[in-house]
């Protein structure tokens, strides 16, 4: 009777123990299932504000480098049709782009305002490479942050490499005019080893003007007069400067769009001065500093891709 009474006991207060466990139990759950929910709630907005700062600064700085029609397009905007970017989150790209030439271009407008300022390109070329990289210094307010802009020709892709305080990322769009600028291929003819450059005084309506040192090279000056102004352009064939294609896939930025004229006498521009009898701007171009000996890589694996398509 003794150990029944004792056994009985023990089953009590075993039970006793385990009934207020068990609310217990529950309410722990409860309150971590809640703090994890407010952390998550919180994870999200956070998502969500470096969405739409990356979303801004990515916008900013397409404004900044092409200009808003081109910016607007390359969304699928108004200016989709005069866009030579389509969006593509999915375009290929190297997995790194190493450059061994670096110039450094100053632009200026005589209609540029204090907003505007003088545009400082940091032109990256690659002489092996069909692809050139551009970052931009200027006092343009749209442009926060820092973005370096690949012209990718072998791959048809223009990816922009992202960088902010906290983070950096990358976006690739489709390049529809990648092919006007990539090399030929090795069997086609050369028309640059056809012409006589020390023989030539015109050529397509290019009047030789002379020659003289810019930034440390040999340049060949040429103008162009017609009945919107002239043009002064100066032009080097030195084999270390061996880009000059490539430099004019450049011509869609906003800095140079419209400026740059087309088919100018080949070889790498390093001046270009023009005068607009109608509009009255005079617009200078000038290479300032060039590194023959430059060793830039940028990995994308530093850089992760932004889903362009859920933007």
């Amino acid at each position: 009777m003794r150990t029944l009474l004792r056994v009985a006991s023990c089953a009590a207060i075993l039970a006793a123990f385990s009934t207020t466990a068990r609310p217990q139990g529950i309410f722990d759950r409860i309150k971590k299932k809640a703090a994890d929910a407010v952390s998550q709630k919180a994870e999200d907005k956070v998502n969500n504000k470096i969405d739409e700062m990356s979303q801004k600064l990515v916008d900013n700085s397409f404004a900044a480098v092409f200009g808003d029609s081109s910016a607007a397009g390359a969304k699928g905007g108004p200016g989709a049709a005069g866009s030579p970017f389509s969006l593509g989150g999915n375009a290929k790209t190297e997995d790194s782009y190493t450059f061994n030439v670096v110039t450094t271009m100053e632009i200026e407008s005589s209609k540029s305002t204090k907003s505007d300022g003088k545009a400082v390109l940091m032109m990256h070329f690659n002489t092996n490479e069909p692809y050139t990289g551009t970052s931009i210094v200027s006092t343009d307010p749209k442009q926060q942050g820092s973005a370096f802009i690949i012209l990718d020709a072998k791959n048809q892709a223009m990816v922009m490499l992202m960088a902010s305080e906290k983070s950096k990322f990358s976006i690739a769009y489709g390049w529809k005019d990648a092919q006007k600028f990539a090399p030929p291929p090795a069997s086609a003819p050369k028309e640059q080893a056809q012409v006589n450059w020390d023989t030539v005084k015109v050529w397509r309506n290019y009047a030789k003007i002379g020659t003289k040192t810019i930034a440390g090279y040999s340049a060949d000056g040429y103008r162009l007069d017609g009945s919107d102004g002239t043009v002064d352009i100066w032009v080097s064939r030195d084999p270390q400067l061996s880009v000059g294609n490539m430099f004019a896939a450049n011509s869609g930025m906003k800095q140079m769009k419209g400026r740059l004229p087309a088919e100018y006498p080949q070889g790498m521009l390093l001046q270009m001065t023009s005068m607009n009898n109608k509009s009255g701007e005079k617009v200078t171009m000038t290479v300032t500093k060039i590194d023959t000996n430059a060793h830039v890589t940028y990995a994308m694996s530093d850089y992760p891709k932004m889903d362009a398509s859920k933007k």
